[in-house]
């Protein structure tokens, strides 16, 4: 199978350098539930450029991983084609790449998109795993199997049921590999 998998909020833990950075930028401590939607700008009532440079900031440290998100890639990697998508700012394209190396994490393919665009990519993938809502929903209809990383920031009701949330790449592995059974 095909399984396009986002970066940061997926792979990496942003949001553990971003609160650093907020906190020096502004003097407060912000906390992880605190982020009720992807969009910073909202959350800390800043302007999109202010939120902009906070985040380009922070994707210019040394992110750490996810919890499991190593070993979940290397084990998919090796039964599937495995798509690394990021809206990151193009000006860290080098930069996402060498992070990726340096951690050895496993990829066919790395794909740079516009922020909301990720769905556009000209691959057809089977599986996604996203952490922003707005971008998951996108993917309904294009991809058979949408799995959203739990975050404070994409809650959902999900009343349609068209995507599956999960809390940790041991759930996400389970998942795909029931997937590949039907």
């Amino acid at each position: 199978m095909k399984i396009g998998v986002d970066i940061d909020g997926v792979i990496s833990d942003f949001i553990k350098n971003f609160r650093v950075i907020v906190r020096e930028a502004y003097n407060i401590d912000l906390q992880e539930q605190d982020i009720y939607v992807h969009d910073l700008n909202l959350v800390l009532g800043i302007s999109k450029i202010e939120a902009f440079d906070l985040v380009l900031k922070c994707l210019t440290q040394d992110l750490e991983l996810i919890e499991g998100a190593k070993e979940g890639l290397i084990q998919l990697y090796k039964d599937h084609e495995v798509y690394i998508l990021t809206a990151r700012p193009k000006e860290l394209n080098g930069r996402t790449e060498k992070w990726l190396k340096k951690n050895n994490i496993p990829y066919h393919k790395l794909i740079h998109l516009n922020e909301g665009n990720k769905h556009m990519v000209d691959v057809r993938l089977d599986i996604i795993i996203e952490d922003n809502l707005t971008d998951a929903i996108n993917w309904i209809g294009k991809s058979k199997v949408i799995l959203v990383y739990d975050h404070f920031w994409n809650k959902s009701l999900n009343i349609g049921k068209l995507f599956k949330r999960v809390h940790s790449w041991t759930e996400i592995i389970d998942i795909i590999s029931e997937t590949q059974k039907c």
